[in-house]
């Protein structure tokens, strides 16, 4: 009988993999839906029934398209069953995304609101 003897460079993987069920896809999937609805609702609420500040529109907005993004990331990308490297790098992605929206929101609001008439037309 032949001995096995692993390969000294071969890959063990001590970490156990885990995977997503079938039926946490089905509960990240309605709470996706119900979030669509939450959006919906908080537009037609805003048109039709009250009016609010700016600011409140744009962070009841934002708020739920923080919760639709963080549960596409951590589920559908699988970055929460992912090694602890990919989850720096997707934290490190976003971390980058902030900084470009601080910037380009930075040079906007310094821009002054309304436009100051120019020399062109």
């Amino acid at each position: 009988m032949a001995e096995r003897h692993a390969h000294p460079h071969a890959h063990h993987h001590s970490d156990k993999h885990t995977h997503i069920s079938r039926g946490t896809y089905y509960r990240v999937f309605w709470a996706l839906m119900v979030l669509m609805v939450l959006t919906v609702a908080a537009w037609w609420v805003e048109k039709n029934v009250i009016t609010m500040p700016g600011w409140l529109a744009v962070t009841i907005a934002m708020s739920i398209a923080i919760a639709k993004t963080v549960l596409i990331v951590l589920y559908f990308m699988h970055v929460k069953v992912s090694s602890r490297v990919s989850q720096i790098y997707a934290a490190g992605a976003f971390v980058w995304l902030l900084i470009l929206f601080v910037i380009t929101m930075g040079d906007y609001v310094a821009r002054g609101w309304p436009p100051q008439a120019g020399p062109l037309p």
